[in-house]
């Protein structure tokens, strides 16, 4: 009970802290390399919410966080061997939420604005990925990007995302999945001044 009431305070502090600022959505497409399990094909829609934390930006300035959820349609190898014996693609779907600090410059910009993006989550499909590993992996990320037409009634989003997958030696096989992936995406609300139409 003690435990439980700890965390709810915690969590009460947390949410207190935060203000949303922006609620965006993404477009993605993304590719793994070819190796010899074979080759991976992402394509996502995500919906992110960024907020301002002044716990945060006491420590790192010009810096917010965010929090997303996304859909991924992933064209894989069906076999742990690849293309090795002939095996076609298998189609898989992937969801997964991802917690992030994005830190940005030139707040005052009114065309565009940098950032890069650090953050991790957790990411379930119905089928393993890759394959015969595990359905469970963690997928940490790393983008870059700009907000573009920053002054607009609806601002557009650029970004390049380094994506790792992995299930952390949590399945008996893991050998992990680098996802490059381009994003395109649009600021629909801004929370400081309201819905866009």
């Amino acid at each position: 009970m003690m435990v439980m009431c700890v965390l709810a305070a915690g969590a009460n502090a947390a949410a207190a802290d935060l203000s949303l600022r922006e609620f965006n959505v993404y477009l993605g497409r993304g590719e793994s390399p070819m190796s010899w399990h074979g080759h991976s094909v992402f394509r996502s829609i995500q919906f992110e919410w960024i907020a301002r934390s002044s716990r945060v930006e006491r420590r790192i300035a010009h810096t917010t966080v965010g929090a997303s959820l996304s859909y991924h349609d992933i064209r894989q190898a069906r076999s742990w061997f690849g293309y090795s014996y002939g095996d076609p693609d298998d189609s898989v779907r992937g969801y997964s939420s991802f917690f992030f600090v994005r830190h940005h410059w030139r707040d005052n910009a009114r065309h565009v604005q940098p950032f890069v993006e650090l953050g991790t989550g957790p990411m379930w499909s119905n089928r393993r990925v890759p394959a015969a590993t595990s359905r469970f992996n963690m997928d940490s990320q790393l983008g870059v990007g700009a907000m573009l037409f920053r002054a607009s009634r609806v601002p557009m989003l650029i970004g390049y995302r380094l994506s790792h997958i992995s299930n952390g030696g949590t399945a008996r096989r893991n050998p992990g999945l680098a996802v490059h992936s381009l994003m395109l995406g649009v600021r629909l609300i801004d929370f400081r001044r309201g819905a866009t139409p």
